[in-house]
Formats: C-alpha cells, sequence, structure tokens
C-alpha cells in the first residue's frame, strides 16, 4: 500500500473538511439549545398566564339539614306514687299493657281510720234518731192529752151551762162543773209545755242528725278512695302486690298516652335557627324510615350542663310526629333551613351597595347581581341563583360577560 505523505496537498484539505464538520455540528448544538431555552421560556409565560385565569369556584346548594339526636316518649303520662293519706291499697284493678280508656278505674285505697271514725258516727246517728224517736212518740201523747183536755173542757162549760131541776141542784153541779174545769185547763196546759219541749227537742236532733249526717257522707267518700285514668292511654304496672306497694319508691300505676312526641335538644349556636311548627324529617334509627313531624315547643332555659368541659348552653325542644313511633325508639331529626349560603370570596360589592357574582357556564362568565343578606362570615342568598349553578371564588372584578376562563375544582 503506497503511504500517504503528512505534508501533501490531499492530506491538508481532508483535515480541513473535518474541521469545518466539527464546527457546524456545534453550532446546530449551540442553536438547537438556545431554541430549547426559548421554547421553555414562552411556554412557561403561557403557563404563568394561563395561571392568572384559572379559578376555583363555588357550587351552590342549600345547607345539609342540622340534624338532633331524641328519644320517642308519651306525650302524656299520668304517674301515681302510693298517698298514705289516703290509707292503704286495696286492689289494683288494671293490668301491665293493657289500653284503657279515660276514667277507667286503675286501683283503690281503703282508709281504716276514717272506717273507725265512720262507725262511731253512724253509732251517734243511731242514738239521735232513737232519742227523736223518743220525743216524736212524746210529742204525739201530748197532742192527744191535748185533744182530750180540750173535749173535756168544752163538754163541762156545756154542763155548767145547762139548765137545772131545782136550785140546789145546779149549785152542786156548778161546783163539779168548775172543778173539773179547771182540772181540765191544767191537763191542756200540761199538754202544750210538754208539745213545745217536744218540738223544740226534735228540732235540736234533726240539726244534730243533719251534721252528723255530712260527717258520715264525708267520711263515707274517704274510706274508699278510687284512682282514675287522666285520658286513654297504656298502663305500665311493675308491681301488683298492695302489701308492698307502700314500702315502693316506683309508681303503682303509670299511664301513657298512645300520641308521642320526640324530645331532643338544640345548641346555643342553632338556637335561633329552629322554629315552632317548622317542619322536620325523623329517621328511625333502627330502620331507613323517614316521618314527617313539626317542632311544637322550644324552651326558653338552658337544660343543666351534663358534659364536664361543655363550653355552650344546651335547650330543649319537642317535636310531635305525623305517624306513630314505637316508645323509647331512638332517632334523628333533620331540620332544613332552605338557606343557601355565599362564601364571602365568592361575592363582589360594588360601590353602590350591588352585589355581584360571576357564574361559570362551560368556561364562560357570566356577570349576574344578586340580593343578600349577611350572617357571621357569609351571605345569605335571597335571589338571583340557581341550585347548582357555580360562581367564581376569588374573582377579578373586570371579567366581563363572555369572558373565558380555566376553574379548577377540589
Amino acid at each position: 500500500m503506497k503511504k500517504i505523505d503528512e505534508n501533501s496537498p490531499t492530506r491538508s484539505l481532508l483535515k480541513r473538511v473535518g474541521e469545518k464538520k466539527g464546527l457546524i455540528t456545534v453550532g446546530i448544538i449551540i442553536v438547537l439549545m438556545i431554541l430549547f431555552f426559548i421554547i421553555q421560556f414562552f411556554q412557561n409565560s403561557d403557563l404563568e398566564s394561563n395561571a392568572e385565569e384559572t379559578y376555583s369556584v363555588h357550587i351552590v346548594r342549600e345547607e345539609d339539614p342540622i340534624l338532633f339526636d331524641g328519644i320517642v316518649q308519651a306525650s302524656e303520662v299520668q304517674e301515681e306514687y302510693y298517698d298514705a293519706s289516703k290509707g292503704v291499697i286495696a286492689e289494683v284493678l288494671v293490668e301491665d299493657g293493657q289500653e284503657v280508656e279515660a276514667e277507667t278505674e286503675l286501683f283503690t285505697y281503703t282508709n281504716e281510720e276514717n272506717q273507725q271514725l265512720l262507725d262511731e258516727q253512724n253509732r251517734q246517728y243511731s242514738r239521735l234518731k232513737e232519742r227523736r224517736s223518743e220525743a216524736e212518740t212524746e210529742l204525739a201523747n201530748a197532742k192527744d192529752a191535748l185533744s182530750t183536755a180540750n173535749a173535756n173542757i168544752e163538754k163541762s162549760n156545756q154542763t155548767a151551762q145547762g139548765p137545772a131541776e131545782t136550785e140546789e141542784s145546779m149549785d152542786a153541779g156548778f161546783e163539779t162543773a168548775q172543778t173539773d174545769l179547771m182540772e181540765y185547763e191544767s191537763d191542756k196546759a200540761e199538754a202544750e209545755a210538754t208539745i213545745e219541749s217536744a218540738e223544740m227537742s226534735i228540732d235540736e236532733l234533726n240539726d244534730q242528725m243533719e251534721d252528723i249526717e255530712y260527717e258520715i257522707e264525708t267520711l263515707r267518700e274517704d274510706i274508699t278512695t278510687t284512682v282514675t285514668a287522666d285520658f286513654s292511654g297504656v298502663i305500665e304496672v311493675t308491681n301488683t302486690n298492695a302489701s308492698t306497694l307502700a314500702s315502693s319508691e316506683e309508681p303503682v300505676v303509670r299511664l301513657l298516652s298512645k300520641d308521642v312526641k320526640i324530645e331532643a335538644t338544640v345548641s346555643e349556636y342553632d338556637y335561633d335557627k329552629i322554629k315552632e311548627e317548622s317542619p322536620v324529617e325523623i329517621s328511625l334509627m333502627s330502620s331507613d324510615k323517614e316521618i314527617p313531624g313539626k317542632i311544637t315547643q322550644i324552651g326558653s332555659l338552658p337544660m343543666q350542663a351534663s358534659a364536664e368541659g361543655s363550653t355552650s348552653s344546651r335547650y330543649p325542644f319537642t317535636v310531635i310526629p305525623e305517624e306513630p313511633i314505637q316508645y323509647g325508639f331512638s332517632v334523628q331529626v333533620g331540620f332544613s333551613e332552605g338557606a343557601i349560603y355565599l362564601p364571602q370570596s365568592a361575592v363582589v360589592e360594588e360601590e353602590d351597595g350591588t352585589k355581584i357574582v360571576f357564574v361559570i357556564i362551560d368556561g364562560i362568565v357570566e356577570r349576574r347581581e344578586i340580593e343578600t343578606h349577611k350572617e357571621s362570615n357569609f351571605y345569605v342568598l335571597d335571589s338571583g341563583l340557581e341550585v347548582d349553578e357555580e360562581v367564581l371564588l376569588d374573582p377579578n372584578p373586570e371579567l366581563a360577560d363572555g369572558d373565558e376562563v380555566m376553574v379548577m375544582y377540589d
């Protein structure tokens, strides 16, 4: 093989061509790097520009119902405890679980002390009645004696005035008539005095008997006292042994009305939100059933705090369901305000007081005026928006109808 001389013209040309290619390659690399940085710059600029037009949104929705825990109770409860002043319990007349109507007899008392007093009053009454009978007999006899005396007096007067055969017989007859007349007059006076005394005795005895009759009637009512149902409902009896009821601290009988109510509590933070006659939804914890109801009463005084360290007061309120629920069931009461809250960052308040939001529909802005009122750190919507519409948070006030923006959902 023929060796090429390094100093030959051919070798110099090849060397120069190689060096030129290297320079071109380097130049191309430099140009590409410059283009890369330029593209990156504009891409970053575009991203920054796009980032300025990207917004978070708030979806317009009604607030979730406020939930309260509650227990189903009888709307009316009649509890009858042992009352020693009425005597001892003689008999319980109802059974556990029995349904009764109003005025049904539940149990009876017997007052032994009043029974003894009644017996004594009856004895006194009998004695007075016997004395009155004697006085009435005495009065009748005195009236008969008076009638006889009057008849004899009249007869004596006729005899004294009758014709006589001789003067001597006339004198003798007159003297006899005068003697008899005086005796009859005495009998009459005695009979009249007896009548007056007997009538006074009868009047006094009648008054005494009337007083005792009143006492007897009162005692008779207090001897046996019957406790009755105030309303219709279901009976709860835990002890039917009359001899041990006197020492029991439990009621003798509890009557639960068939109508029920739900007792729940509300914190001071939600107290002003609920109102009497407001509709609610009652959810049974034991099933998926929901029953409508309404709030009928809200307590004005707080309940005594039961939890240690509690910093808020709780107030009782009552709900009446529209359908029967079993006593003792646990439920949740859902109260919906029907209010739509808007965060402050979604509302732009202009100088004239007009409230503006920017509704976003398929990326297009719609500037809309709304009516609101302020509550705490929120606006409460009165009008101008529909449920499920979307509004921009922290919008640029310069946005106009038809502008396109990027939105970001949480």
